[in-house]
């Protein structure tokens, strides 16, 4: 008896082991995606990280709610032993005795392969917007692709060629100025600028760090004759100091300096 009472708890102490042990999991995709979604370059991948924390929060009610179902009983009633037959009439295979013990971890096993399985669909999941984070960073638009390799084939092939002189006019930003209103800490705003370039010629930008290190931009670096782009502004609530916020950005021409222009950015932080 002593014996039986043994293996109940040495099912139920390796079963509270296993969904412990899937709760440490949990618990460290949790706190890695909720430092992620502070540091995202921009609000669409935070709002997809918070999605995936709140995701792993409901893996963690599943979790409680099946170690109080899964949970064995203290105690198991004796098995009657078996009656004495007459010579002759003895049995050749026991019949088969039920244990619903037996039946209660087939299911929690059954519940646990399910958690376990939904576990590595989250980590494919992050695994695939981490990767599509970093890609976003290196890799623009197909069609800007080709054109910088269009820009520097024609810069190769006609060196003694004149080249029309850009002036410092050549880009210019619409609208000038943004007020963002008013940012609640540990919130994002986000507001587009257009970049014109007024030349014949392809200039590829790029776009100063601001002084409080609150704003974060997005935007394709070449910017073609005669056309436009956009940047996209990000300002951070949780990385600014409250109070006003006013920031003048410079964009410029990677070649030449004096080809720029300002962003100037107004918001309140509280």
């Amino acid at each position: 008896m002593a014996d039986e009472f043994g293996t109940v708890n040495l099912k139920r102490s390796d079963r509270a082991r296993e969904i412990e042990m899937i709760r440490q999991q949990y618990r460290k995709h949790r706190d890695a995606l909720s430092l992620m979604a502070s540091d995202a370059p921009t609000e669409r991948l935070a709002a997809e990280y918070r999605r995936l924390v709140g995701e792993i929060d409901s893996s963690f009610s599943k979790l409680d709610e099946l170690e109080k179902r899964g949970a064995l009983p203290d105690t198991q009633p004796m098995l009657d032993s078996p009656k004495r037959t007459e010579p002759g009439n003895r049995p050749l295979v026991a019949p088969p005795v039920l244990d619903s013990s037996d039946e209660m971890a087939a299911s929690t096993q059954t519940r646990l392969i399910g958690i376990v399985l939904g576990g590595v669909l989250v980590l494919g999941l992050i695994g695939w917007l981490l990767w599509r984070a970093s890609s976003d960073g290196r890799s623009g638009a197909p069609e800007v692709a080709t054109r910088i390799a269009a820009a520097e084939t024609t810069a190769t092939e006609a060196d003694a060629t004149p080249v029309t002189p850009l002036i410092a006019e050549a880009l210019s930003a619409e609208p000038a100025v943004h007020d963002y209103g008013i940012i609640r800490r540990g919130t994002r705003a986000a507001r587009q600028f257009e970049i014109a370039n007024s030349t014949d010629t392809p200039i590829t930008i790029q776009v100063e760090r601001s002084e409080c290190r609150c704003l974060f931009y997005d935007y394709a670096s070449l910017v073609p004759p005669k056309g436009k782009e956009t940047i996209t502004v990000t300002v951070d609530g949780a990385k600014g100091k409250a109070g006003n916020l006013s920031e003048s950005v410079t964009v410029s021409s990677k070649a030449d300096k004096s080809i720029a222009t300002n962003l100037e950015i107004n918001a309140v932080i509280r």
